[in-house]
């Protein structure tokens, strides 16, 4: 009996353990010998994105494009996350570095990157692409719960990107828009989505946005698409032309051309 009760506290006491570490697994998929960039697909809180690779649009979308493909399928636990500052929503933690090592050992270089994170995977997102500041062609973060702003002083990337949240996502609008707000203070080249009638979900017409506006920054970065004057349009997407503009640049998000900007007001609520 007291060798069946130790066993039994051992087990809890790895289990434990084992929940408390940082996981970093990977999914991955390759079209062709010929990858140019990689696209990092990273879903939700503690959630496997091997799913990302059985969605035909995001596979399409890569292939197109001769992008690799790493979906995330990282886990940290959910006090350290909350409470403590600690896990792998923070890539200077060992996320980051694991994510970049994983890239170099699959497709056998330090090829650039595009990410789409939702939800937990916004949180990484958004912290990785200052952490790896260089390496960024375009990025989207989309319905975060708390988000962190470098340090001033620190090295910002120029890429391009992406912060939205659903208009009904209650607990996470307000600290998202409060994101972008920052980013957009500091001139960073940041489209604002507050995606219409959506809650805490994945939606389908912003994640075309999110390709379209992935694929016009792969064209100008593969020098295929010479970059144009931005065409400027502010957050109230109001079709009153005294209204286009605000007074203040922040509520104003820079976009490459018409056609991304007419696809824009399709889906950002006012």
């Amino acid at each position: 009996m007291k060798i069946k009760i130790l066993l039994l506290f051992f087990t809890l006491i790895i289990s434990l353990i084992t929940y408390a570490e940082d996981v970093f697994f990977f999914s991955h998929l390759s079209f062709d010998n010929i990858n140019k960039a990689i696209l990092i697909l990273a879903p939700g809180m503690n959630t496997d994105g091997a799913f990302f690779l059985k969605e035909a649009p995001w596979m399409e979308f890569a292939k197109r494009n001769n992008l690799g493909v790493i979906a995330l399928n990282y886990s940290s636990s959910e006090e350290d996350l909350y409470q403590r500052g600690k896990g792998y929503y923070w890539p200077e933690q060992g996320s980051g570095q694991a994510l970049l090592d994983e890239i170099k050992r699959v497709y056998g270089k330090d090829l650039p990157i595009i990410l789409y994170g939702f939800s937990g995977g916004a949180q990484f997102v958004s912290r990785f692409v200052d952490w790896c500041p260089d390496r960024i062609i375009a990025w989207c973060a989309y319905s975060a719960q708390f988000w962190d702003y470098p340090k001033e002083g620190t090295k910002l990337t120029k890429a391009r990107g992406i912060v939205a949240c659903g208009d009904q996502d209650g607990l996470r609008w307000q600290p998202s828009f409060a994101f972008y707000y920052q980013g957009r203070k500091d001139k960073r080249p940041w489209i604002w989505v507050s995606i219409s009638n959506t809650g805490h979900n994945r939606s389908a017409k912003f994640e075309r946005f999110v390709r379209q506006f992935f694929d016009e920054e792969l064209a100008i970065w593969r020098g295929d698409k010479k970059p144009a004057d931005d065409i400027y349009s502010d957050i109230s997407n109001s079709d009153n032309e005294l209204l286009l503009l605000s007074e203040q640049p922040e509520l104003e998000c820079p976009f490459r051309s018409k056609e991304i900007l007419d696809s824009w007001k399709k889906i950002q609520a006012p």
